[in-house]
């Protein structure tokens, strides 16, 4: 059995995303945003792409983000943390199986309140005694998918997310907001750095309230 506190585990990567011929995507959007009103969509200049991006954002003719799409893949996170994420149903996602894959060697990712409190001796032995059961019980020929009904929430899992760049932004406005659950929330944020690499336009605003801003906060208390 392992253990990660917190997110110690998390791994995210962006594995896939939209690219056009020239590699632009705030410029895909922009153009997209542009066709129906300019006469030539295909020539805008960076001042321009700016204008448009945030005139959309401002108007909310966000419709148009749909056209740029982003693939992460996640590992080091709990299924509780995967529960409240397919609630986000205009996404895509394939996640690990426990009923066909074989956990050895389970992780569990522990909440740092658990982990610094009174509890976590007991906590600990109550996830390696579920561990050791299943283990036990898919030796003897129980099948792996009534074995895992013995697992708890807080098993580690892999996750591949395919969201468009309107629904990713949705999805970050909920959980990086600091009443989020610490898990997506975490998540959320770095997946948020991860798209601000590739399209820094479309997620400026973002990348702004709730990296930049929050960093600035942290550094002066």
């Amino acid at each position: 059995m392992e253990v990660c506190k917190g997110s110690e585990c998390l791994r995210v990567e962006l594995v896939a995303f939209s690219l056009p011929r020239d590699g632009d995507v705030d410029g895909l959007v922009a153009e997209s945003g542009a066709i129906s009103h300019a006469p030539e969509f295909r020539t805008l200049n960076e001042e321009r792409k700016r204008h448009l991006i945030e005139l959309l954002r401002k108007l909310g003719h966000e419709s148009v983000f749909e056209h740029a799409c982003f693939t992460f893949r996640v590992e080091g996170i709990s299924r509780v943390c995967t529960h409240q994420l397919v609630r986000h149903r205009l996404a895509s996602y394939t996640q690990q199986s426990q009923r066909y894959v074989k956990l050895r060697n389970p992780k569990y990712i522990v909440p740092e309140s658990i982990m610094d409190s009174e509890f976590r001796d007991e906590y600990m032995e109550l996830l390696e005694r579920a561990s050791d059961l299943y283990r036990r019980m898919v030796e003897s020929g129980v099948r792996k998918e009534d074995a895992r009904f013995i697992l708890p929430q807080g098993i580690e899992t892999k996750i591949v997310i395919t969201m468009n760049a309107r629904e990713l932004r949705h999805f970050i406005k909920l959980r990086c907001d600091k009443s989020a659950q610490w898990e997506i929330r975490n998540l959320a944020k770095r997946m948020l750095e991860l798209a601000h690499e590739v399209a820094p336009l479309l997620f400026e605003d973002l990348y702004n309230e709730f990296i930049v801003n929050e960093r600035d906060r942290a550094k002066s208390l």
